[in-house]
């Protein structure tokens, strides 16, 4: 059972937002509201950069660029667990889906090491025997090469796994690895895209149920929408 990170299993949108207005800070920028920060909260620093400068209708050019993704970092890094929090439900169906003998896995387009730091803060990390970011392999999702691995390390194989995310980019690798797939509703990027292409899709936690994932791998499972 591998699951995505950011807006899929927690909720790191207030710590982003955080490190994000650091950076404008210490340019004269004002700073961004939460709401309009968490749509953009799962596609990395840089995204986050550009669509804040884009708002602001300031130039971002490459140096200045990397001297911001350099802050943002160096701070998110030393907040990384202010605010982050667990989805709601997100402890029971941990502990739900472990009690059924499903193994779980970290599949994200973080660095590993913040992955980890971030999981270790939480008291989450012992969960996962494998966590594994956009660093760990050669390619990241939606290359299949980063799902591959992450099955691998945890001691799973790709006919028997599946993953659970929140935007087209997870939907895209679960697609491309020949996995069925999650999409959460509760996310902070499931468009139509990814709506559309996911195995079936939950608007909470408590929709995860281990009889819901049987129903993902029977002969004739191809959609089932839990709501």
């Amino acid at each position: 059972m591998v699951f995505d990170l950011d807006g899929t299993l927690v909720d790191t949108a207030p710590d982003l937002a955080g490190s994000l207005n650091h950076c404008l800070s210490r340019i004269g920028l004002p700073p961004l509201p939460l709401e309009i920060v968490r749509p953009h909260a799962g596609h990395g620093a840089q995204a986050m950069l550009r669509e804040a400068y884009r708002l602001a209708e300031r130039p971002l050019g490459a140096e200045e660029l990397a001297e911001q993704t350099a802050c943002f970092l160096q701070h998110y890094e030393a907040h990384i667990a202010v605010e982050s929090a667990l989805f709601p439900g997100g402890i029971a169906a941990l502990d739900r889906l472990s009690e059924a003998g499903l193994t779980l896995a970290i599949c994200t387009n973080k660095t590993e090491r913040l992955a980890r730091r971030l999981l270790e803060e939480m008291e989450l990390a012992s969960r996962f025997p494998a966590i594994c970011g956009a660093d760990t392999f050669s390619a990241r999702k939606p290359d299949p090469i980063h799902l591959f691995g992450t099955i691998e390390q945890a001691g799973g194989s790709a006919s028997n796994a599946l993953m659970v995310g929140d935007t087209n980019t997870d939907i895209l690798a679960a697609r491309a690895a020949g996995v069925p797939s999650i999409l959460v509703l509760f996310g902070y990027d499931p468009g139509s895209e990814a709506r559309s292409g996911a195995t079936c899709s939950i608007e909470r936690f408590s929709d995860l149920t281990p009889h819901l994932i049987d129903s993902l791998f029977e002969p004739r499972a191809l959609r089932v929408q839990a709501v």
